[in-house]
């Protein structure tokens, strides 16, 4: 996709500050933080949102979900997607929310 800024950011064409990389997978913070830890999980591939992501790719998603509450010594985690009319983006991506109480609105 052309005009994704996603993808581009992907394809290293705009800076982003990347916190892993897998073969999958680019995990990078979000511009805009809602929580103490925000980062955004991207598929490397393009997808329009989660209706379209692969089962593989799921569980891709949740293992590196895992890795990255570990790496960060986070007891708790929200991960959250949004579909159709209700992405800002139009590229598959999952916020990876830290160090937020279940009361915490988001």
């Amino acid at each position: 996709m052309t005009d994704c800024v996603f993808c581009k950011i992907v394809k290293k064409e705009i800076p982003a500050a990347v916190e892993k990389e897998t073969g999958d997978f680019l995990i990078f913070k979000d511009v805009n933080p809602r929580a103490p830890v925000h980062l955004l999980i991207i598929p490397k591939k393009h997808y329009r949102d989660a209706l379209e992501l692969p089962d593989n790719l799921w569980k891709g998603l949740r293992d590196v979900a895992r890795e990255l509450a570990k790496e960060k010594n986070l007891d708790g985690f929200r991960l959250v997607t949004n579909t159709g009319e209700a992405v800002a983006v139009n590229h598959m991506h999952m916020h990876f929310l830290g160090e937020v109480g279940k009361t915490r609105e988001i």
